[in-house]
């Protein structure tokens, strides 16, 4: 059996749309509603009632610091070596705001896996298939949780474009429907970005929720007091991503009664 299989039983190798060359319309036509009319909720709303409380002793506060600060800089370091993620650079590509996730991805991720006891992993232009085989695509980042060796959930999926928060938002949330259906079950959290400006979602089954729009990285962040006022003001999307990793793909299991 390959690797991240979900729901074997299902799956589908090829899809009959996708995500990509399916107009506004369209998705919305296959989700039943029109984006514009997604409930909007704000950060701590979004992610209420996951707690963060592996971090909350002093050594776990620590870990969490270190984490942040880790993130800050990857975030300076992506600026340095790459340039600021804005429509006003020619030359800055989708595969630069693809490494600009990885870099506020892959500590969060990496430290929960040390903290959790879930073996969550990161999956790159991962392909992703409708229960029904009608919609697919592949996805810039998907974070699969590895229940056993039979059994994948899918937990989180971030989507990266250039100029365009609108088409990234399309393919995200087509996707986590797929993904919330081969689970079948719990949420889904959705991440998309142009670098600069971020919104999450999640996912129920049901109900569709959205942050506004936030900015996770600013102009001269590199200079002196920039790690103050990044912690303070721009490092929710790291609140997000914790809050995504431990709720998302949590899957209740059938009790038997009797």
């Amino acid at each position: 059996m390959g690797d991240d299989v979900i729901n074997p039983k299902k799956r589908r190798t090829k899809w009959i749309k996708s995500y990509s060359n399916m107009s506004l319309l369209d998705a919305e036509k296959r989700l039943g509603f029109e984006f514009q009319s997604i409930k909007v909720v704000s950060i701590s709303d979004l992610i209420a009632a996951v707690g963060s409380d592996i971090f909350e002793d002093t050594e776990g506060a620590a870990v969490f610091k270190n984490m942040k600060e880790k993130i800050y800089n990857n975030i300076v370091d992506h600026i340095g070596f790459e340039g600021y993620p804005s429509e006003s650079t020619a030359d800055f590509s989708e595969a630069n705001v693809s490494d600009l996730v990885y870099a506020i991805i892959g500590p969060v991720l990496s430290c929960l896996r040390r903290n959790m006891g879930r073996d969550l992993r990161l999956r790159r232009e991962k392909e992703i298939v409708s229960v029904d085989g009608e919609t697919g695509g592949k996805e810039k980042f998907v974070v699969i949780d590895v229940v056993s060796v039979t059994e994948r959930n899918y937990v989180l999926v971030a989507e990266a474009k250039t100029g365009s928060i609108g088409e990234a938002m399309k393919q995200c949330l087509l996707s986590m429907k797929d993904m919330w259906d081969n689970n079948n079950d719990g949420e889904i959290y959705g991440f998309v970005t142009t670098g600069e400006s971020w919104r999450v979602f999640k996912y129920n089954g049901e109900l569709f929720e959205g942050s506004r729009k936030m900015d996770v990285l600013f102009l001269g962040m590199e200079n002196d007091g920039g790690m103050d006022e990044w912690m303070l003001s721009y490092s929710a999307i790291v609140d997000c991503l914790i809050a995504a990793l431990i709720k998302g793909g949590i899957v209740q299991k059938d009790v038997v009664v009797g």
